[in-house]
């Protein structure tokens, strides 16, 4: 169409759009002009929105991944929202809690915003959320955010306090934070029953847990938890063993599932074709793992049985009278009472009469100290008792 038809204009400048079309007269029909000018302004209504496409008026948002809950089974297959994502970071003061602690596990439940309905767990180090280094990206909307109990080095166990929900913005794309607290028990004051319920929340945040929680780092997590449970007094170390083993079994399985949710069928996102699909047998074009499997040890006491004596009484000397003697007023002593009368009676004709007084005589009797034998414990020393056996390739445990 040349450009007179598109103005619709005789040379005398006429509008031809109120002349009817005759036919055969050249002159363009009211219904096609309206037509033709509703496609030019959809052509330039098109430039307009390409070009803000262009310019990024119109750009998808940063993608962040996330696990949803999803009843009985806990989770939903990975979803990838399209909203900003704010550095969220946890922190904890409390006493007891140290470098050596267990991590902290914290809980993220999305209550409200484009997420509501995500949950996950993660595990920051004790030196980590001590001084607030770690983060997790959480998305626009509403968190409630709550943390597990910490068994520390000791064997005492942590109950963190604070958290709850925390409003989280997107726009700012500022960082924000949530601050623990919490009150310590004592070791000599833990049950086995505490530590029982601190184990099996564990096992359930590995469920749920994001890739701090998995693997070979979910079972260190593991490791360190049930190590420092280990050392409260009252602690049934088999249970304890029994707990760690299933626990190491649930992060070997997590991260099974994720690495099989990860998988793309196909690299277009269009339906597989059949070289691309797994033979029917199973079987893939990864090569089989061989498990190479290594001891594994832990250090326990090894104490000596001595024997010591305790003394019930010191030992004592006493004084026994054993006899007296005659002491004269001249000096003259007499142990025998027929010399002393024979003396006196001399000295009495010979004129120079005496006198004597009597001197009591004491024996020197010791005895032994009272004592009696117990026996005691000393550690000496400490010896390596086999636990299993570990794949250092993928972390399976026998």
């Amino acid at each position: 169409m040349d450009e007179n038809n598109l103005n619709n204009q005789d040379d005398q400048g006429q509008d031809l759009n109120l002349v009817p079309d005759g036919g055969g007269s050249g002159k363009m029909p009211l219904k096609r002009k309206v037509a033709i000018g509703a496609t030019v302004a959809l052509v330039v209504a098109g430039l307009g929105l390409g070009g803000a496409w262009a310019t990024g008026a119109f750009a998808p948002k940063s993608e962040i991944t996330k696990i949803e809950a999803d009843g009985d089974s806990g989770k939903k297959q990975i979803s990838e929202k399209t909203e900003p994502a704010v550095d969220w970071t946890v922190k904890i003061e409390a006493e007891g809690v140290t470098a050596d602690s267990s991590p902290l596990i914290t809980r993220y439940v999305c209550t409200d915003g484009a997420d509501k309905g995500v949950e996950f767990y993660h595990a920051t180090s004790a030196s980590d959320a001590i001084e607030g280094k770690d983060s997790v990206q959480l998305t626009e909307g509403t968190w409630e955010i709550t943390a597990i109990p910490i068994i520390n080095p000791d064997g005492s166990i942590t109950t963190p306090a604070g958290g709850g929900e925390q409003a989280v913005s997107g726009e700012s794309k500022d960082s924000g934070s949530t601050e623990f607290t919490g009150e310590t028990k004592p070791a000599e004051n833990v049950t086995q029953d505490d530590i029982d319920k601190v184990l099996d929340k564990v096992n359930e945040a590995i469920s749920k847990g994001d890739g701090t929680l998995t693997g070979d780092a979910g079972k260190d997590v593991v490791n360190k938890v049930t190590d420092n449970a280990s050392k409260a007094p009252a602690a049934d170390k088999e249970k304890v063993e029994e707990k760690k083993d299933a626990a190491a079994d649930s992060a070997v399985k997590a991260e099974d599932k994720k690495t099989d949710a990860a998988k793309p069928s196909t690299g277009s996102g269009s339906a597989p074709s059949k070289s691309d699909s797994k033979p029917s047998s199973g079987s893939s074009n990864k090569p089989s793992h061989e498990h190479t499997w290594q001891a594994q040890y832990r250090s326990d006491p090894v104490y000596e049985t001595r024997t010591r004596t305790v003394v019930d009484q010191d030992a004592w000397d006493e004084q026994v009278l054993s006899g007296s003697h005659a002491v004269c007023s001249d000096g003259s002593v007499f142990y025998d009472n027929a010399a002393l009368a024979a003396y006196c009676k001399k000295m009495a004709m010979a004129g120079t009469p005496v006198s004597y007084y009597t001197v009591d005589d004491y024996t020197t009797v010791h005895h032994e100290a009272v004592t009696h034998q117990e026996t005691y414990q000393v550690q000496t020393g400490t010896k390596q008792v086999l636990t299993g056996y570990r794949c250092p390739g993928c972390g399976a445990t026998k």
